[in-house]
């Protein structure tokens, strides 16, 4: 009986996997004929969503971190998000300071907020049941943004983009703006650094043996509670880096925190909770699918005159759609950690 059942899943696995490589050259094909027949659309939607895929990567990471590492469920990180962007306004138009200190002053400020708050309330949540935190955090993250609205209000507020940045560059089949390019540039090089740190260091590794026995750890000289306090700097900093460059390039308002936050869970699902590479790679999958689904529909409504697959709105309905046929297909997630949180 063994035998047949080994037998059994491995032929479902098969099964799965020659799915999954239909499903894929479908999307590919599908891609490619888009390209084809609109290469200029399609490569600043592929910009846009490799742009905003890396937003949601910045704002995954650090609620991937501060999860994953700490456990977490950090609702407040997208309340430090929307910080970000407004502290940038702060800085650049009240203060009338260049974009190169907001991007210094700002993450490092958002931060030491979260250190606070860390101090304040959430290291009394550690290694309690991960609602209880959620439901702290949930509540920080009103204050957070009642305290947003008292000091700046609740209209919407933009920066002025810094004007080395605000011209476009030329990709052949269309132009596209160098803020967007150095936002995935900066994105790119802050993921490399959290993997350098996390998987390459003594500190990193301490950390993570520190989530493992933290009893053992602290026995062999390991200070956890200074080292948890460093990541969840390091976490909050990361957020607030990503509202720094979205709060740069779009109009922010009060709803900003509510909106990323929902998307970064998303993303750590999708990516598998635990995995920091996980919701790297969900980051980039979703935001591309958010930008490029619209433009493939478009490009299929035009060849084929069915009207109704153009559908401009699907974009907004891509994170939930994605993080459903990923969950029915492995339930943990991309590169979920068995046994996390379960």
């Amino acid at each position: 009986m063994s035998g047949i059942r080994t037998w059994a899943a491995r032929l479902g696995d098969r099964q799965v996997s020659t799915g999954w490589l239909v499903v894929w050259a479908a999307i590919v094909v599908l891609l490619a004929l888009a390209f084809a027949m609109r290469p200029g659309l399609f490569v600043d939607q592929a910009v846009g969503g490799l742009v905003f895929g890396m937003i949601l990567v910045l704002v995954a990471l650090g609620l991937a971190i501060i999860l994953g590492l700490l456990g977490v469920v950090n609702f407040a990180h997208g309340a430090l998000f929307m910080l970000g962007a407004y502290l940038t306004y702060q800085v650049m138009q009240d203060w009338g300071l260049p974009f190169v200190v907001a991007l210094v002053v700002v993450p490092v400020a958002v931060g030491l907020t979260g250190v606070v708050l860390e101090r304040l309330v959430i290291q009394h949540v550690y290694e309690e049941n991960p609602l209880i935190g959620f439901l702290a955090t949930f509540g920080l993250a009103l204050m957070l943004t009642e305290a947003i609205r008292a000091t700046w209000g609740g209209s919407p507020l933009s920066v002025t983009m810094p004007a080395a940045l605000a011209s476009s560059a030329n990709l052949l089949v269309t132009t596209v703006a160098r803020f967007r390019l150095f936002t995935v540039g900066l994105a790119a090089l802050t993921v490399l650094g959290v993997y350098l740190l996390i998987d390459r260091t003594d500190f990193g590794l301490s950390v993570r043996a520190g989530v493992l026995d933290r009893e053992m750890a602290e026995f062999l000289g390991v200070n956890m509670p200074v080292r948890f306090v460093a990541m969840f700097f390091l976490g909050t900093a990361i957020a607030g880096l990503g509202g720094v460059l979205r709060g740069t390039e779009v109009t922010m308002d009060i709803g900003l925190g509510q909106s990323i936050v929902i998307l970064a869970f998303v993303v750590v699902v999708v990516g598998g909770v635990g995995s920091l590479f996980g919701s790297v790679v969900a980051g980039l999958l979703i935001g591309e699918a958010v930008y490029l689904t619209p433009v493939v529909l478009r490009v299929l409504a035009g060849a084929t005159g069915i009207g109704l697959l153009d559908v401009p709105s699907i974009g907004g309905l891509m994170p939930y759609l994605v993080m459903i046929v990923v969950l029915l297909v492995r339930p943990r997630g991309l590169f979920g950690q068995e046994g996390f949180l379960e």
